[in-house]
């Protein structure tokens, strides 16, 4: 329990630092107060194995919770299911069986899904081999144990849609890249060495360039050049998107082919999803993986890079083991990132399909006056479909599915015939 514990803690703290930079109402604030108390309270009990003293605690507070205001209640709803969650230990630790079993599936009703640390956390021993908990206990895995979700995807097949539109890319000769990259010396940037090398160099400058800040607003313009100047403009940060839009452009502008690969989760209700870029590299005859928004990059044992295609492939087999993350993978130079959350969890979470537009050029996804609707493909498991068709439009985009990996990572060319040139 001490992880959750400290999870808990942790969020209050979170809590707290957005309650300074937006004033909370009153009732709102007393509650928190309260909470952040209790939860110090509780802490103290459970160090001091007063497991009945903490239970009571818990129990008050979901009592006071029940009876919230409306205007107050949806600040703590996230709280509730580990709350219930704790109030089970308590009762296990009590050898209360039936009554921690009532609370642990009050928990699971209430969404709960921290399933790693649900397998290993000893204070639910004693609930172990029952039929309830187990039931319960599946129901957390389908929900938060990422990798198995991930596991559980459905094959691709090869059929192809002969209705998905080609796969194009700008060429470094357009006026706005020779722009972009003599604004910003980017020969100098890539520097002279090898291919992979070069493709390292400009991932790292874009994470050095920009901030990651996932809850900023995009900006208008969506191109490399006014991404870096309005973050210098307004000291600010971009979300992952954004990132990945930089260094695609400073892919292309230093001749390579480049992607924006949205990779998202399975559960549609999940708005937390990540983009990354791929970059073709001639020498290894497959797209690469690069991270700018976590510095990182994929490789297996013998140092060979890896295509997404590729990882997700290890990750869908459990062989997470055969997959090494850089080193020096990190978020805003600050926090450095592990293989086992970084793909172990956060991009198993989101690699159940992906999206890609069809068209990689300046300015794909700003929007204008009598644009014409972006073109994306989506690459998906089996029979899972988002858009419940082949095809789906809108006032601003075409969505194509697919379940055919060769034709989404079809190479960076075509035919004489103009036909869809599908990597061997």
């Amino acid at each position: 329990m001490k992880k959750l514990l400290a999870i808990v803690l942790l969020s209050l703290g979170a809590f707290a630092s957005s309650a300074q930079q937006k004033k909370l109402s009153a009732p709102v604030q007393r509650f928190l107060d309260y909470t952040t108390q209790l939860e110090q309270d509780r802490q103290q009990a459970s160090k001091n194995k007063e497991y009945l003293r903490a239970d009571t605690i818990l129990k008050q507070w979901v009592r006071n919770y029940t009876v919230l205001p409306d205007s107050v209640k949806p600040y703590f709803s996230e709280r509730e299911p580990g709350m219930y969650y704790n109030i089970a230990c308590y009762e296990a630790l009590q050898g209360k069986k039936e009554a921690a079993l009532n609370s642990f599936e009050k928990c699971v009703a209430l969404g709960y899904s921290n399933y790693n640390n649900t397998i290993i956390d000893t204070d639910l021993e004693s609930l172990r081999k029952e039929k309830r908990y187990l039931i319960a206990l599946q129901t957390i895995r389908e929900r938060g144990d990422k990798g198995y979700i991930l596991r559980q995807s459905g094959a691709y097949d090869r059929k192809v849609n002969k209705e998905i539109p080609v796969f194009t890319y700008q060429e470094a000769s357009s006026p706005d890249l020779i722009a972009f990259k003599t604004k910003y010396n980017l020969d100098s940037v890539a520097g002279k060495g090898d291919e992979i090398t070069r493709m390292k160099n400009l991932l790292f400058w874009v994470h050095n360039a920009v901030k990651h800040d996932g809850s900023s607003n995009n900006p208008s313009a969506k191109n490399g050049t006014d991404l870096i100047e309005v973050c210098k403009k307004d000291n600010r940060g971009v979300n992952c998107r954004m990132m990945a839009t930089i260094l695609k452009d400073a892919y292309q502008a230093e001749g390579f082919k480049a992607r924006m690969i949205t990779c998202l989760p399975k559960d549609t209700l999940d708005s937390d999803c990540h983009v990354i870029n791929v970059v073709w590299s001639e020498n290894l005859n497959k797209w690469v993986w690069m991270d700018p928004t976590f510095n990182a990059y994929v490789a297996d044992k013998n140092g060979n890079l890896l295509s997404i295609e590729e990882v997700r492939a290890k990750l869908h087999a459990d062989k997470l083991n055969d997959l090494v993350l850089n080193t020096d993978a990190n978020w805003n130079n600050k926090n450095k990132q592990t293989k086992e959350y970084y793909l172990g969890y956060y991009m198993s979470k989101n690699l159940y399909w992906l999206q890609c537009s069809t068209k990689s050029e300046w300015n794909i996804e700003t929007r204008t006056p009598n644009k014409a609707v972006v073109d994306y493909v989506n690459l998906y498991p089996s029979d899972y479909n988002t858009i419940k068709a082949p095809k789906m439009s809108n006032s601003y985009m075409t969505a194509y599915a697919t379940n055919n990996p060769q034709l989404f990572w079809q190479k960076p060319m075509v035919n004489k015939d103009h036909k869809l040139a599908v990597a061997k």
